[in-house]
């Protein structure tokens, strides 16, 4: 199984200006208690990775409870909102109309140079490697307008599949692309794509194990399914905790961890091509939380890791959160089995 490692150049900022992000996630939580917070509405579920029923109360966030699996240490919201709800949420609320029209328009040059254009080279290369003859490609629930115009100008495939109910794209815009603006389980496609792309839909999908099963479903046999997450797991993710900024619901209603992907993968049938954690944030978060608040409870490590090493010395650490899978951003390969 591949695991990769890059060296970049570039900061949190860049991807979301403070100011910006502080404004979203203000919506966010008005939002999650307006329209998802409503105890009457939720359900309980066991662990959306492992399916274990064991866990513990981790944290609450905008009056939602995460757990942690004791089994593969998943970190996830229950009870929680069915995906009809959620799919209202992200149809309707303020705060992903927030994120469509100013957020990720204030960010776009920056996410195509340093996100979209790497994701999509990762993309073809590996369909080249693994499946050359893969001319059908499906892609579920995107919420970056770039990506779209990235999938249009793929040439490899001859059949290009947008399946997503919230993102506002007109076809007349994309005559190559087929749009299909409704919500994944409401699907009948079956071994119809060759690749599918789901990036961080499992952090934000309620029925974990329904999109497995719909992805096996829609895809051949030796099919590819690309995925992103962000990942428990990861080092700022498990330094930080309760305190992580990019950690709330519903955008991170399963924050799976390495084991919790792999048992997932195991239990609908696919094979492991890729696990890579190629992020290059941690640290610089981690420090930057610090920075913010003083106060933070950190390790005597970690608080001189950020205050007394060099650049080059961070830089290497990063490094060995990549090779050892222990950032917390997830880029996954799997295949369909048979």
């Amino acid at each position: 199984m591949k695991n990769i490692v890059i060296s970049d150049d570039y900061n949190a900022v860049d991807l979301k200006p403070s100011a910006l992000l502080k404004r979203y996630i203000e919506l966010t939580q008005e939002d999650v208690r307006q329209m998802l917070a409503d105890p009457k509405k939720l359900q309980d579920c066991a662990c959306p990775a492992c399916a274990s029923k064991d866990k513990k109360a981790a944290f609450t966030k905008f009056s939602l409870s995460y757990q942690e699996c004791s089994n593969c240490r998943t970190l996830y919201v229950s009870p929680r909102p069915d995906d009809k709800t959620l799919n209202e949420y992200y149809q309707k609320s303020s705060a992903r109309s927030f994120w469509r029209d100013e957020l990720s328009k204030a960010t776009d040059k920056k996410r195509k140079e340093k996100i979209v254009k790497p994701r999509f080279q990762w993309i073809l290369e590996s369909t080249r490697e693994h499946l050359a003859t893969a001319k059908t490609w499906i892609d579920v629930n995107t919420t970056q307008y770039s990506y779209v115009d990235a999938m249009a100008d793929a040439d490899i495939f001859t059949k290009k599949i947008l399946l997503n109910p919230y993102l506002r794209v007109e076809q007349s815009r994309y005559p190559h692309l087929e749009i299909i603006q409704q919500p994944w389980w409401e699907q009948s496609l079956a071994d119809s794509c060759d690749v599918m792309t789901l990036f961080e839909v499992v952090d934000h999908t309620s029925d974990v194990d329904g999109l497995l099963t719909a992805a096996s479903r829609m895809l051949k046999k030796g099919g590819l399914c690309f995925l992103t997450a962000i990942l428990s797991s990861g080092f700022d993710v498990q330094v930080l905790w309760d305190k992580a900024d990019n950690l709330y619901p519903p955008d991170r209603l399963n924050c799976l961890t390495v084991e919790g992907f792999k048992a997932l993968f195991a239990k609908h049938g696919f094979e492991c091509l890729e696990f890579s954690t190629p992020g290059i944030l941690d640290v610089e978060i981690v420090a930057k939380a610090y920075e913010n608040n003083p106060d933070l409870s950190i390790s005597r490590f970690v608080r001189d890791l950020i205050e007394s090493q060099d650049e080059q010395t961070k830089r290497s650490f990063q490094e060995f959160l990549q090779s050892a899978c222990m950032s917390s951003y997830g880029r996954i390969l799997i295949r369909k089995k048979g």
